[in-house]
């Protein structure tokens, strides 16, 4: 069999072997250094199992299979969903993945690999705050268009304003699953997904394509996150998240770690602060993050994106400038019939975006150069 979606029929058998409960990436490699070819450790003999002190569990989940799979079944269905078998001789498997102690063996992807191997890892709260979603507006969109590839978790909350802002600005983004690429989790990203794979970005997972989201998969699925970016920025998160545990693995590692300051008494603040005691790179703004040349391309390229609601809250703030005073929330709030939460929300995401300026309870229009004007 020659297909495009994976290197030789070997893979075949290793997809079929790594399917299996219990075999991790440590285990698998033993049954291939002893037998010397994955179609050959497929092909096995209980006997040679039992030598490296495989789980009784899998042995006998193997046993019932060994008999039905067929590489064939498995050959359509890679080509009939475009789904490519990525091992660690395959040019696509990425070379970071090689900084962990236990690199997967095998990945499951859909989609366009990056150009090159200019990766930012960026996660955060499942939970966030509108300052942690402001904060994800203000840094994403010229890190995306700066030319590097974002990576984050598909989770809901942060990981998921990543990939969409990263899209909306034409960038290229990569999701790493904790479940295989056939159950997406969380069901609500299905149409994210769509469009990831329609924008020509990429999903991968080291599961089989109908595995579950376990919750021991997305602890595994964080090692990943860790490793392929070559710098890694946590937008607002908690002291115990799954933030926290990729950002000291990526720490680890050796790999560039920036953590945005937050409100000091919000508990999806308290893990980013506790990075920064521990030595992460205060960010507040891109330049934090890119070199030189990088926020120059960047700068070329970024043009603010203003949405209808913002757009609506800049034309009561031009009247009221032209009037030579600012604009309260309340006031915003009570012309376009907005509640005051997301009015404080939206400005907070302006203030960010450098539209506006808070001065003494009031809000201002601002230029490039932040001083006051009035909407073009």
């Amino acid at each position: 069999m020659s297909s495009p979606y994976y290197q030789q029929d070997d893979d075949l058998f290793l997809a079929a072997l790594a399917a299996i409960p219990g075999l991790g990436p440590k285990r698998l490699q033993g049954l291939f250094d002893q037998q010397g070819s994955w179609q050959k450790a497929w092909e096995a003999d209980m006997g040679d199992w039992e030598k490296i002190n495989l789980p009784a569990a899998s042995r006998h989940y193997w046993q019932k299979q060994k008999n039905n799979f067929k590489s064939e079944v498995l050959d359509n269905y890679l080509n009939r969903t475009k789904t490519n078998l990525i091992t660690k001789t395959h040019p696509f498997y990425p070379t970071r993945f090689h900084d962990l102690p236990d690199p997967p063996i095998l990945i499951y992807s859909r989609g366009k690999w990056p150009r090159n191997n200019k990766i930012i890892t960026a996660v955060g709260s499942r939970r966030p705050t509108p300052y942690g979603e402001a904060v994800a507006a203000h840094l994403i969109p010229p890190l995306a268009e700066s030319g590097y590839s974002i990576a984050s978790g598909l989770a809901l909350g942060l990981d998921t304003l990543v990939h969409k802002l990263s899209l909306e600005n034409k960038g290229h983004t990569i999701a790493i699953l904790g479940s295989g690429l056939d159950n997406i989790y969380p069901a609500s990203n299905r149409n994210l997904v769509e469009k990831i794979m329609a924008a020509g970005s990429l999903l991968i997972s080291e599961y089989h394509p109908e595995s579950a989201p376990l919750r021991s998969n997305f602890i595994q699925r964080n090692r990943l996150l860790a490793a392929i970016g070559e710098k890694t920025l946590i937008l607002e998160a908690g002291l115990n998240s799954g933030s926290i545990l990729t950002a000291r693995l990526a720490k680890k590692m050796g790999r560039s770690l920036y953590a945005v300051p937050g409100n000091i008494l919000s508990e999806e603040a308290a893990g980013c602060h506790h990075l920064l005691q521990e030595g992460a790179i205060i960010t507040t703004k891109t330049s934090d993050i890119l070199s030189i040349k990088e926020e120059k391309y960047s700068r070329k390229t970024n043009k603010k994106i203003i949405d209808p609601e913002e757009r609506e809250i800049l034309k009561i703030l031009k009247i009221n400038f032209s009037q030579f005073r600012g604009t309260s929330a309340d006031e915003i709030g009570q012309e376009l019939k907005l509640d005051t939460s997301s009015v404080n929300s939206k400005l907070s995401m302006m203030e960010i975006k450098k539209l506006v300026r808070l001065h003494q309870g009031r809000y201002y229009l601002l230029t490039e150069n932040g001083s006051a004007t009035t909407l073009n």
